[in-house]
């Protein structure tokens, strides 16, 4: 987006909200479906402002406007905006609430928000006042940005499929008897679940709604005589489940007036909340308990996960193999890396979809944590440098995300001492996650200082989380619990985390090793972690003297593993070349 268009976006934007007697604008990234990855068409934060990251909220004055985002983001929003229009804050060091509170305003002001877009709880957290200036937030049934959005993406009708019980574990049927047990349980008739993985998970249903995160975009409503409703959906009539128009959903909710319904708050749409109460419903806020059950993995999902794995580790052997021996010949460029190892990763036939756009960071691009390479605007891998690539893919069987950092150039060149350094002391926080023995009821934050504590003693931090939860072939990034410093809910047996420490230098490099992992029960009392990921790091950019006896012992038996797994399935020449990736440090 050139700095004319943006001004002029928000000019054009400025004057609706003057047309509409609102005095500014709460924008966010999400959709009514709250998800990391929303359509072209919902796109609205990127439109406006040309951030294209996957977290972030502004707000738009007449006056002025904020931008705000979380440390993964800092350095990529401060480059795809113009400063002239927009101030942006990690939210590390000021949040929105904090922003308003310094605005010299008096009076009142009159703000609109997307009641779609913003959540019950969301809504109930935003600022009463800006400044001294008392607020009036107005909903608005549908962006403003709508008025000015020329050759807005249209939304697709995407396909679905079914997962079977082989892959899924657990009928539908059995999880939705669950389901409606738990609603005796609360004493409810209804639930109205508004979290598409949620539904997607309890119907084994899946669909191509998103690039790359295999749901079908939906709400559900389950009943106490365990019927389960499609909401905004079509496509599930075809399994056997009766379906609503959003149009039609107001008289269908009001035919349970006085009925009591649960809803999650983190979420439910204001607009929904509106819809419900409108209908005479008892609404009873309660955090959605799907979200919890789908996160432990059963038998049938943990061996889908491994065999996932498996085929993924193969797909980047051969990747990893290309850049060592033919791209530098070709000379590729970063975009062409994600292109290429995509095209890898299709030929397996199970595979659905990337399950997130390839990372592929060549030098100083490796420290935008999560940086986009586009084709013609991108970096290429002319001469030396560090090169990380943070990747992963949806299987018919389960799904993948790993990082890996290479050194990339003429062989025999040696990579910088202190890259060496740093991707050393990245890969001793990994190991002391990977190997940690813990008792039941440790959290994620505790999990989180264990992980960073060799990089803290050398004076090193990252300003990401640890680690987040994986999804059985829906979202590759699951809560509710992750590995990280606000995480106070316990890490359970069969929860699929990362494992991702890293450490970056701007306008240098990014070092990130990533793999996943699963928690498994130890004894009655502690847990370990089972790494999943099969597929070695690159010993080029490790000293072996910065690692432990314990560290070295592991990252040995690692690359001992992942050879035994690997080879039987590669071609001789591929066989060699791999034994020499995980040979004994």
């Amino acid at each position: 987006m050139t700095a004319f268009d943006a001004a002029s976006k928000l000019a054009q934007f400025r004057q609706i909200l003057t047309a509409q007697s609102l005095d500014g604008f709460y924008l966010t990234r999400a959709d009514r479906f709250q998800g990391e990855e929303v359509r072209a068409g919902d796109e609205y934060l990127a439109y406006l402002t040309g951030f294209t990251g996957s977290a972030g909220v502004g707000l738009i004055l007449q006056e002025t406007a904020a931008l705000f985002t979380d440390g993964r983001y800092q350095l990529q929003i401060t480059q795809q905006t113009d400063n002239r229009l927009y101030q942006t804050f990690d939210t590390a060091d000021k949040n929105l609430n904090q922003w308003m509170a310094e605005q010299p305003v008096k009076g009142k002001l009159v703000l609109g928000y997307d009641s779609w877009a913003v959540t019950v709880s969301c809504l109930d957290s935003l600022p009463k006042k800006c400044g001294a200036a008392e607020i009036d937030w107005i909903a608005c049934d549908q962006n403003p940005l709508n008025q000015i959005w020329s050759g807005r993406p249209a939304y697709i009708n995407a396909e679905t499929f079914i997962l079977d019980e082989a892959v899924a574990g657990k009928t539908a049927y059995a999880k939705q008897a669950e389901a409606r047990d738990g609603l005796h349980t609360a004493d409810c008739r209804l639930c109205l679940i508004t979290a598409p993985d949620c539904v997607n998970w309890l119907a084994n249903i899946r669909g191509r709604d998103l690039r790359n995160t295999p749901f079908h975009l939906c709400f559900g409503l389950l009943q106490d005589d365990g019927e389960l409703v499609f909401i905004g959906s079509n496509q599930a009539q075809e399994a056997g489940y009766k379906t609503l128009d959003w149009k039609e959903l107001p008289d269908y909710l009001t035919s349970f007036q006085g009925e009591k319904i649960a809803c999650d708050p983190a979420s439910l749409p204001a607009a929904m909340r509106e819809l419900l109460t409108d209908a005479g419903l008892e609404i009873f806020l309660r955090p959605e308990p799907l979200l919890a059950r789908k996160a432990i993995k059963n038998d049938t999902e943990i061996a889908g996960f491994r065999e996932a794995h498996l085929r993924d580790g193969l797909a980047l052997c051969q990747f990893w193999y290309w850049l060592e021996e033919e791209a530098p010949n070709k000379g590729v460029s970063e975009a062409e890396l994600a292109e290429k190892l995509t095209e890898l990763r299709r030929t397996n036939d199970g595979y659905i979809c990337d399950s997130f756009d390839t990372i592929a960071g060549f030098r100083g691009n490796g420290a935008v944590v999560h940086y986009r390479a586009i084709k013609g605007e991108d970096k290429q891998l002319d001469g030396d440098g560090v090169l990380l690539v943070d990747s992963g893919a949806h299987y018919q069987m389960g799904t993948t995300d790993i990082t890996r950092t290479f050194y990339y150039g003429p062989e025999n060149k040696s990579p910088p001492q202190e890259a060496i350094y740093h991707a050393s002391y990245v890969l001793a926080a990994h190991i002391e996650l990977a190997r940690v023995r813990f008792p039941k009821g440790v959290t994620g934050a505790q999990l989180d200082g264990i992980c960073r504590a060799p990089l803290w003693a050398n004076g090193l931090e990252f300003g990401h989380g640890t680690g987040h939860g994986v999804g059985h072939i829906l979202s590759v990034h699951e809560g509710p619990v992750s590995i990280s410093k606000r995480c106070q809910l316990p890490v359970e047996a069969g929860m699929v985390l990362s494992n991702e420490p890293g450490f970056y230098k701007p306008d240098n490099y990014g070092i990130r090793h990533e793999n996943l992992v699963l928690a498994i029960e130890q004894s009655d009392s502690f847990l370990a972690f089972e790494t999943l990921t099969c597929f070695p790091f690159d010993t080029n950019l490790l000293a072996p003297a910065l690692l432990t006896a314990e560290q070295k012992t592991w990252l040995n038996a690692y690359h001992s593993w992942v050879y035994h797994h690997l080879s039987p399935h590669l071609n001789p020449q591929l066989t060699d070349w791999l034994k020499g990736k995980c040979s004994a440090i």
